[in-house]
């Protein structure tokens, strides 16, 4: 289909988007259910879709193995969609809604947020102070790069096991502590890459309380060495 697509406050049921192209589609505040994107690239022309001044919401949606490094999801909501597979880089989550989603392969640099965040936070429709961001599960996802913050509630997702990831409660009390003993680290290099780290970590999950880590990551300076040491520091500092 060629030409611009426009619909405004309209479900759509199982459709399947994988067998159709758009010059551009403008849907608005539109409840999308059981629809297929699987397999699409879905380039800057689909960006509104996810990003109409009122909320789209995608229900019971397949997005598995899509190109979605051409756009963000912008303030949609999810619910128990699946991304197996999708390609997702650099995504910048700051006012999406995620619940009972399943992500599983590479997941690269992308920010989740716990509450709106940036210029879009004052224009959201519904208006809200929280972003919805429950049952997600991301056992089956390599997390490269990827935060969760600003109020995310960690224990309330299903994670990936495996000795590369850490998750840690009261993380700025964890940071105070280590930090003392980094103090006394005898090897003044290392020294000082730990506390960069734990000052940039500190920064970093600001307003954040509970956290998951990769235990070695190119966000920081540190040597992946000194990286293993400090997440083993941060581990043990509170019983």
């Amino acid at each position: 289909m060629q030409g611009v697509l426009m619909l405004s406050r309209v479900t759509v049921r199982d459709a399947d988007f994988r067998r159709v192209t758009f010059d551009q589609f403008a849907p608005e505040g539109c409840t999308f259910e059981r629809c297929d994107f699987s397999g699409q690239a879905l380039d800057r022309r689909y960006q509104p879709l996810f990003s109409s001044r009122k909320q789209s919401v995608f229900r019971d949606c397949r997005f598995d193995g899509a190109d979605l490094t051409g756009v963000r999801p912008g303030q949609a909501r999810f619910e128990r969609c699946t991304f197996d597979g999708a390609k997702i880089d650099a995504w910048e989550s700051f006012t999406a809604e995620f619940v009972d989603c399943r992500f599983a392969g590479r997941v690269v640099n992308a920010r989740f947020y716990g509450r709106p965040w940036g210029s879009g936070a004052e224009r959201l429709d519904p208006v809200r102070k929280v972003n919805a961001f429950t049952g997600n599960d991301f056992r089956k996802a390599d997390l490269v790069g990827v935060l969760f913050i600003h109020g995310i509630d960690i224990n309330k997702q299903r994670w990936p096991e495996g000795s590369q990831y850490v998750v840690l409660d009261r993380i700025h009390q964890r940071i105070a502590k280590t930090r003392v003993g980094v103090l006394e680290w005898r090897d003044h290099k290392a020294r000082q890459e730990a506390l960069d780290m734990l000052q940039a970590a500190s920064l970093l999950y600001a307003h954040q309380m509970t956290i998951i880590g990769r235990r070695v990551e190119e966000r920081w300076t540190a040597s992946p060495v000194v990286q293993e040491r400090v997440w083993d520091a941060l581990a043990s500092a509170i019983a």
